[in-house]
């Protein structure tokens, strides 16, 4: 009897090992906090993110990635933000309007509203290597690289591939 014991105990030890394993390295659940996404992502959305994607390639233009904002204060959370551009892209944010190596960058995913013009830190430039523009989709209430600057790819912790809840509102997100 007490054999028996001791394997079921071996075999629920070896689940909890793997689940957090599995959970720390390469997948995850996050729950959105803020309206700096919104229309895509609202307060409350839970997640499904991939912590292993950016082993094997590059963030890319249009991914929703978890990361560490390069903020001192600020650098135990995590954030959620739309990858703009990508290292070698010369950006441009002019009246609301998105700019990737000259090109406007039609938004389909931004919350439309009229643009308020604020005195941004960084609303043009190259992105340098190993490195990401970030923004909000919600352009008017998005705390993003136009504040705090360019975003270490090796701060972001993951991408956002599911939204799992609410379940109305199931949907797998795509790189626009």
């Amino acid at each position: 009897m007490l054999e028996q014991v001791f394997k079921w105990l071996k075999c629920i030890l070896i689940v909890v090992v793997m689940t957090i394993l599995v959970e720390r390295f390469a997948f995850g659940f996050t729950i959105v906090q803020g309206l700096s996404m919104q229309p895509t992502l609202k307060n409350d959305d839970k997640l499904f993110i991939n912590k292993i994607v950016y082993l094997f390639t590059p963030p890319h233009h249009g991914d929703i990635v978890i990361f560490h904002p390069p903020i001192d204060e600020r650098k135990d959370e995590l954030f959620i933000k739309r990858v703009i551009a990508v290292e070698g892209d010369c950006f441009q944010v002019r009246e609301g309007k998105l700019y990737i190596n000259d090109q406007w960058i039609e938004e389909p995913y931004i919350y439309h509203e009229d643009y308020q013009d604020r005195l941004y830190s960084i609303t043009s430039g190259i992105v340098p290597k190993d490195m990401v523009f970030v923004m909000g989709d919600n352009r008017n209430d998005s705390n993003d690289s136009r504040c705090f600057g360019f975003v270490p790819k090796k701060s972001i912790e993951g991408k956002a591939d599911f939204r799992i809840w609410p379940l109305d509102t199931v949907h797998a997100f795509s790189s626009q």
